[in-house]
């Protein structure tokens, strides 16, 4: 038995330890981690208020019908701009997302060189274009850089040497959407180069004298940015009329102001978080990360190694809490890890920490929903085994209310309840197997336990056990019947009359008969299942049993001998005459014990 329980728990430990693994091992290989994303953005992304510095001049459709196409543009456009700027109302910054590599004309060159300058606090697009490289490591060893900058370009020089510039290259996660970006890049002359959005905010906070707060980034160097708005909800100025002196100026006071594309046509649209399955165009996607940036609402992810560790234990402890409990608290279980689960990732995401939890979760809802699965149907099969058990010794219908019964189920262990108990003995079996062939015997003892048997079913009592010749049947368990003591006693009457005609036909056909003694008593048991895990037997014991195979015992051939207790309870059905009190074997004091006679009718009598 020891080594039983020790199988069990380790078992249990094995099968905690290898779904916790695996739950890592699909955490650290994130094979749906653009569903993980698509759950991290239902939640944790949320329309924040927005930051009124900001502004955004669109070159729009409208711009591009008065101005042209804005290929044909040349850089006079953009000095322009900062010329109309050049009031008591002028921006703190203006941050060009357009990239102006290489010169084209030198009067608009040398117009917007001139312009920036002399505004001072002027932000231009610079782009870095990668590729990979197979480089040598500390150790010797080759690896690949996937980052390796193949070559930066920046604003020209003549606006070079007066603004400054930060590259505006996305990082897309592997559902094309933009949450993250680089902090920033070092040069071939070992100088820091920082994204666009970062190097506005660095320009802003300079200008106005402030202290930055600089996102913390993971081990290559990116940090996550909190959306704070949909498309189209700064404050969005058409740039032609912004140069045409159709805006109020005023608006722009000491604000921090993108111009960028703000047409499908010039293809600088990508996909955010905030707007599922909507594009935003790429100014404003800038405009959303100085905003985090300004607000603090920037994040790192949690390493994926240690996410899955996280996911290994949180799991590991799951299923140890929830692998022996039943499956209304293992559903309450689930219910409880996952919105905990939920409310500390939405937590840590607020303190700047990206957990991706949703591995947790769905692994905590796959499991609980195992569990509620693999519970059914082990209680669907526990009680198929229960009533098919049943069947070999209860009434069909008596089994049949047992399956209507939803909550009964057999443990081991039993419950007192008051039951009736009938023996039933073979008189002087052991002389009649002695003088007749065993084949014949068998044939004898099993018509006389057809007879039996049936005339225990048809009274709804339940057989317990074959005992050699004897008989030991229950009336009352499992399930409660009514009448039941009742119900004892006419069973033995049916058995009496069933071998009076058994007994004629084996006077015919082998020249013999049987004679049974009965016994039958009433009063409180121990019902259940005794045993141990591996064997089980469903039966009744104690006193109320003893005392009814000791009424057997002394029963004549053809006798039904009943207690004092089973005869106050059917003398107003049953007649019965005393035999007076017997001292019954095990027992000190001695027992009244009635004989029972023929059975009355409805109105009394015999």
């Amino acid at each position: 038995m020891e080594t039983i329980i020790k199988n069990k728990k380790t078992r249990k430990l094995f099968i905690i330890i290898l779904i916790s693994i695996a739950a890592a091992v699909l955490t650290w290989a994130a094979p749906v981690k653009s569903v993980e994303y698509w759950f991290s953005d239902l939640f944790f992304v949320r329309q924040q208020n927005i930051d009124n510095r900001i502004k955004i001049i669109g070159i729009d459709e409208k711009s591009l019908q008065e101005m042209g196409p804005f290929p044909e543009w040349t850089r006079q456009q953009a000095a322009d701009l900062l010329k109309v700027f050049d009031t008591e109302y002028s921006p703190a910054v203006v941050a060009f997302d357009i990239n102006y590599f290489g010169e084209r004309d030198k009067k608009g060159d040398s117009a917007l060189a001139e312009y920036s300058k002399r505004f001072e606090n002027v932000v231009m697009a610079s782009h870095i274009n990668f590729s990979t490289k197979l480089e040598l490591n500390n150790n010797g060893d080759k690896t690949v850089n996937n980052l390796y900058i193949e070559r930066i370009e920046r604003p020209y020089e003549e606006l070079a040497k007066v603004s400054h510039s930060g590259f505006t290259n996305v990082v897309q996660d592997e559902d094309n959407y933009v949450r993250r970006s680089y902090k920033a890049f070092y040069d071939e002359n070992g100088r820091e180069n920082y994204n666009f959005a970062y190097e506005i905010y660095r320009v802003y906070k300079e200008l106005k004298g402030e202290a930055m707060v600089e996102p913390k980034t993971d081990k290559n160097g990116i940090y996550g940015f909190d959306y704070t708005t949909q498309q189209g909800i700064y404050e969005i100025y058409s740039y032609t009329d912004v140069l045409n002196g159709r805006c109020d100026l005023k608006a722009f006071k000491d604000s921090i102001v993108f111009v960028g594309a703000y047409s499908s046509g010039m293809m600088d649209q990508y996909l955010v978080p905030i707007s599922k399955g909507t594009v935003m165009n790429g100014v404003e996607v800038q405009a959303n990360h100085l905003n985090a940036l300004l607000d603090e609402r920037t994040f790192i992810e949690v390493p994926a190694l240690t996410n899955a560790f996280i996911t290994a234990l949180i799991i590991g402890i799951f299923i140890f809490l929830i692998i022996n409990i039943k499956i209304p608290y293992g559903v309450i279980s689930g219910i409880v890890f996952i919105l905990t689960t939920i409310i500390m990732s939405l937590v840590l995401y607020k303190n700047g920490i990206y957990w991706r939890c949703w591995n947790v979760v769905l692994c905590v809802f796959f499991i609980t929903l195992i569990k509620i699965v693999h519970g059914y149907f082990q209680e669907r099969i526990n009680q198929m085994k229960i009533l098919d058990m049943f069947r070999k010794y209860i009434a069909p219908q008596v089994v049949d209310e047992l399956a209507k019964n939803k909550d009964f189920h057999i443990e081991l262990g039993g419950i007192t309840k008051d039951v009736a108990v009938l023996f039933i003995d073979i008189r002087g079996f052991s002389s009649m197997s002695e003088i007749m062939p065993p084949e014949k015997v068998i044939e004898v003892l099993n018509k006389y336990f057809d007879l039996v048997t049936n005339a225990i079913f048809n009274n709804e009592g339940m057989l317990d056990k074959f005992i050699g010749d004897a008989v030991m049947a229950v009336y009352n368990a499992p399930l409660d019947i009514k009448d039941y003591e009742k119900k004892a006693v006419q069973t033995g009457l049916d058995i009496v009359k069933a071998l009076n005609k058994l007994n004629k036909e084996l006077r015919e056909e082998q020249g013999m008969e049987i004679a049974c003694g009965i016994g039958i008593h009433c009063g409180k048991a121990v019902v259940g299942n005794i045993g141990c895990a591996y064997r089980m037997d469903y039966t009744v014991i104690g006193d109320t049993v003893n005392i009814a195979e000791r009424l057997e015992g002394i029963a004549r051939g053809g006798v039904i001998n009943i207690s004092q207790e089973v005869y106050d309870r059917v003398k107003d059905n049953f007649s019965a005459k005393p035999k007076g009190a017997c001292t019954l074997k095990g027992k000190r004091k001695e027992v009244m014990v009635y004989e029972m006679e023929a059975a009355q009718d409805e109105s009394g009598n015999s």
